[in-house]
């Protein structure tokens, strides 16, 4: 089989071009990037088509995707072909709607006549190449820089050494069967690993039922066991109720301590509201009683003059007074006078000559004449200053008088505004006793009824919280914790209140946890005797599901090894089949690999795996081809894919080699050896080479001549 040409529509950055192909060799030159790896995809989608999908993981669109025309449609083309048989046919696909006709020589539409595949495509390469499209990417078809085989290309090769004689389109009947084989096994039976599937999942049952028939056997031994915990627990319940009830009284008695405190404080503020209250109402009784006789005063008729009479009456009062005063005065002044004359006419003139009359010394008589002399003046003196006085006393008293009438204003004033002050200390206060009380306090009256009406509280609230505490006493309940204590009063009467409300909250919070617990307990245990009724039936249902499916476990089981057994046996045929194949394939590779090194290795073989691996003639060693060097591994898996592809394609068509840059890692001397070796063996056969090196252009027209059809892009 041999291609004749191709016609590109459209197809990547190629458009409208067409090209011929001659048996044997084919030179198709170009630069990079001149599309010879375009052409290449093109006679692959051609024969197998382009698949649709995803971009890969890698980041690479779908293979019909990434072809596209780079400016538009049409995408698609046609190829001709002649087989070996001289028949000539011609694939036409149009891409963008992956429709695809098939014609033969007289341009029949032939493209029923193919099998379809999965994707409900003619299977046009499996049919005239003889092979999928995986087996022929990894045989005949070298991508660019792509001849080295990665792990699933080698399991794939490996498998179709299996099926060599296989008449099956895809040559991988063996590889099906041994797949169906698994598949019946996971999905009618079950593996190691399976979950779901009807093995796992009677096993899953078996282990439910055998669970549960345990537990019933459990129940019937532990129902007695059941019934002494319920009866524990419905004490427990009681007791806890009891201490729940004890608590309950001494939250009560808390209570009536918080009224009790709330109460005295209400007293000791009413007390001294009522205090202040009265001392307020005494300064304001003052004050009235000031102000009404200020107003009295003010209000009787003639008040206006009341000021100028009492200075008029002071003034008489004053004059007679002064009036008597100067009488006395003038009346001495003139004895001291009478005496003065007297003692000057008897110290001058003696009366009759006759000095016995009056026995003194003449001295004397002087000296009382000049004291009465200086009496009298002084006397004189006094009298004509108080004829002057009366006037500027008279001044003065009238602005002392002035002056206590505005004192008296002030007063006056100032009486007023602490008369305000006072009333409005007083309305505050009764404001706050009215807050106090709950009640409207319109003066120090309701008060001190008030005042009476709590402290007459407080001893019925006394009273109330003794007895109470006598009842807490006679409850003979012991209770954990916070509330221990004997002497119960006196944790009431003397503790904090705020202390003791955090108490009892947090004992009756967890003394409450506990009751919903043991209840539900109770109603645990109850729920599991009412599980209990028809229990007996139930075991002998039970066991009965157990048998049977005990019954159905053993028959998968049985399928199961059937099945394995089965796929045991493919495996050793296949495994025997490769066996006989590998020494033709071991062959065939030592061949090509002696003529592609000019005999440097002439022993290549391939291990299960066909893991490539050579005897080194003058090390005298076997080395991996991973060891060896990038140009010598090239041409090991070229050997590989040649040998392969003679042993798929004996006895049937002989399939061009489509190689692009094959000998990239090869240097002169290699590609030299390499195309000599394809020239000797394979001279008849359509070679489709794809090179950029025009070195190596030139060493092929060297050894083909005119032999080699030059093709360039």
């Amino acid at each position: 089989m041999h291609l004749d040409r191709i016609s590109i529509k459209g197809f990547g950055k190629l458009k409208n071009r067409e090209i011929s192909f001659r048996k044997g060799m084919n030179v198709i030159y170009g630069a990079n990037e001149a599309g010879k790896s375009t052409v290449q995809s093109f006679i692959m989608a051609m024969f197998y088509g382009l698949k649709a999908g995803r971009t890969s993981a890698s980041g690479l669109p779908s293979p019909r995707k990434r072809f596209m025309p780079w400016d538009g449609e049409p995408y698609g083309g046609a190829v001709v072909y002649t087989l070996d048989n001289g028949s000539t046919c011609r694939i036409e696909r149009d891409f963008s709607s992956n429709t695809v006709v098939v014609y033969d020589a007289a341009y029949n539409d032939i493209t029923d006549s193919f099998s379809y595949g999965k994707d409900k495509q003619p299977m046009i390469g499996e049919t005239h190449l003889g092979m999928d499209e995986m087996t022929f990417e990894n045989t005949v078809f070298i991508r660019q820089m792509g001849v080295r085989l990665d792990s699933s290309g080698s399991t794939i090769l490996a498998a179709r050494l299996v099926n060599l004689d296989s008449p099956d389109i895809d040559g991988l009947i063996y590889q099906r069967a041994e797949a169906a084989l698994t598949d019946a096994l996971k999905n009618r039976v079950g593996t190691e690993r399976s979950r779901i599937q009807p093995l796992d999942k009677l096993q899953s049952e078996l282990k439910r039922l055998e669970s549960e028939h345990k537990v019933l056997e459990g129940r019937q031994k532990e129902k007695e066991k059941l019934m002494q915990e319920l009866s524990e627990i419905r004490a427990k319940l009681r007791e806890l109720e009891k201490q729940e009830h004890k608590l309950a009284k001494i939250g009560e008695l808390i209570e009536i301590r918080k009224k009790i405190d709330e109460g005295m404080r209400k007293e000791v503020r009413l007390s001294e509201t009522v205090k202040q209250l009265a001392e307020i109402d005494q300064a304001l009784e003052k004050l009235y009683a000031r102000e009404d006789t200020r107003k009295q005063t003010t209000l009787q008729p003639g008040t206006a003059d009341v000021p100028r009479r009492k200075r008029a009456d002071s003034e008489r009062k004053r004059r007679t007074g002064e009036s008597r005063r100067t009488g006395v005065m003038t009346v001495f002044m003139l004895l001291c006078i009478i005496a003065a004359l007297a003692s000057g006419v008897l110290l001058f003139v003696p009366l009759g000559g006759r000095s016995d009359i009056i026995p003194a010394s003449p001295y004397f008589y002087a000296a009382a004449t000049a004291i009465c002399v200086l009496a009298g003046t002084i006397l004189l003196r006094g009298i004509l200053q108080r004829k002057g006085e009366p006037d500027a006393y008279e001044g003065a008293n009238e602005l002392q008088e002035d002056s206590q009438t505005d004192h008296a204003d002030d007063m006056a004033e100032d009486a007023c505004e602490k008369l305000a002050a006072l009333e409005s200390v007083r309305r505050n206060l009764l404001s706050a006793a009215s807050a106090i009380c709950g009640i409207k306090a319109g003066n120090a009256s309701d008060v001190r009824a008030a005042l009476d009406e709590v402290r007459s509280g407080l001893e019925s609230l006394s009273r109330h919280l003794q007895m109470e505490l006598d009842q807490a006493d006679r409850m003979d309940i012991p209770l954990p914790g916070f509330f221990s204590q004997e002497e119960l009063d006196v944790l009431i009467y003397d503790s904090d209140l705020s202390w003791l409300e955090a108490g009892w909250k947090t004992e009756m919070d967890a003394l409450r946890r506990r009751l919903l617990d043991t209840a539900l307990q109770e109603k645990f245990c109850e729920g599991q005797f009412d599980d209990d009724k028809g229990e007996a039936d139930r075991i002998q249902l039970v066991e009965e599901e157990i048998a049977a499916v005990r019954e159905r476990i053993a028959r998968l089981e049985n399928t199961g090894r059937a099945l394995r057994l089965a796929r045991e046996v493919l495996t050793e045929a296949a495994e025997e089949i490769r066996l006989s194949n590998a020494p033709e394939l071991n062959s065939r590779m030592s061949a090509i690999i002696s003529g592609l090194t000019g005999g440097r290795y002439a022993d290549l073989r391939g291990d299960d795996r066909l893991s490539l691996k050579a005897s080194d003639p003058y090390e005298r060693d076997v080395r991996s081809v991973s060891v060896l060097s990038s140009g010598t591994a090239d041409q090991m898996y070229l050997a590989l894919r040649l040998a392969i592809a003679g042993m798929l394609t004996s006895g049937g068509e002989s399939l061009p080699f489509v190689m692009d840059e094959v000998f990239s890692q090869f240097d002169d001397k290699r590609t030299e050896l390499a195309l000599k070796y394809l020239y000797r063996e394979h001279r008849d056969r359509q070679i489709l080479l794809f090179t950029c090196k025009s070195r190596e252009v030139e060493l092929i027209r060297e050894i083909y001549g005119n032999e080699m059809y030059f093709v360039e892009l």
